[in-house]
Order: structure tokens, then C-alpha cells, then sequence
């Protein structure tokens, strides 16, 4: 899958974000200060990712929130900026002993990262709404 690059920096813009920056392949979306979303057309346009700049986690086309007892949600690709912005979608951050780990997005009904929490961890959840 690739992404409509296009498309998601016009939707960006639209639902407000002042920060959107584009190329032929990629558009970043400054969520909050210092925490930009990238999409990024990648192997010559046939695959895609989605995830944070200057973070380890992303993912592959649309995204796929899971939760406790096997509870899922698909969502587009399309469809994240616009969770983000109505606060549905949230930017989770790993902090291990005050130093910034990973930043990656959860949905607000299927929280289920504490369970990989390990010791001095600590994480951040953030609303854009």
C-alpha cells in the first residue's frame, strides 16, 4: 500500500496543523512541539510507513490498534490525522530514567501498553483535541 501523500498534507492543514511540511515522499505533521508524524512512501511507492520522527516504532500501511481480550480497531491511514485532531487517536511517549525511549500512537479506547512497561519506565499520553 502506498499513501496519498497529497491528501494527507491538504487534510492536515484543513483540521489545523500549522506545521505540515511535504515532498514527493513524505509529509510531516508537527502533532505537538518536537513531535513531528511522518508518512513516508518508501522502496520506490511499494510500501509505506507511518511513526514519529526520531522514534524506533512505526507502522505499515493503515494502522491496527489492539487492546485487552483480543480487541482491535482498523483504521485507514487516511483517517489518523483526523482521530488525532477529535482526540480519539493519542501520542503515547516511553520515558526510561528522564530520557525520551520511543514516541507512537494509541487509540484512547484500547490502551494496552503497560503490560511492556519494565523498571524506570515511565509513559506520557498526549491529547491533541
Amino acid at each position: 500500500m502506498i499513501y496519498d501523500l497529497k491528501l494527507i498534507a491538504e487534510l492536515s492543514k484543513e483540521l489545523g496543523f500549522n506545521k505540515v511540511k511535504s515532498t514527493e515522499d513524505l509529509v510531516e505533521i508537527e502533532i505537538f512541539e518536537n513531535a513531528s508524524l511522518v508518512f513516508q512512501n518508501i522502496d520506490g511507492g511499494t510500501d509505506s510507513l507511518v511513526g514519529f520522527r526520531d522514534a524506533p516504532s512505526h507502522s505499515h500501511g493503515d494502522m491496527m490498534f489492539s487492546g485487552p481480550e483480543g480487541r482491535y480497531i482498523e483504521m485507514p491511514y487516511v483517517d489518523i490525522i483526523s482521530e488525532i485532531r477529535k482526540g480519539k487517536v493519542l501520542v503515547c511517549e516511553l520515558h526510561n530514567s528522564g530520557i525520551l525511549k520511543d514516541r507512537f500512537l494509541v487509540h484512547k479506547d484500547l490502551v494496552d501498553e503497560f503490560k511492556y512497561m519494565e523498571p524506570g519506565d515511565e509513559i506520557r499520553v498526549r491529547q491533541c483535541a
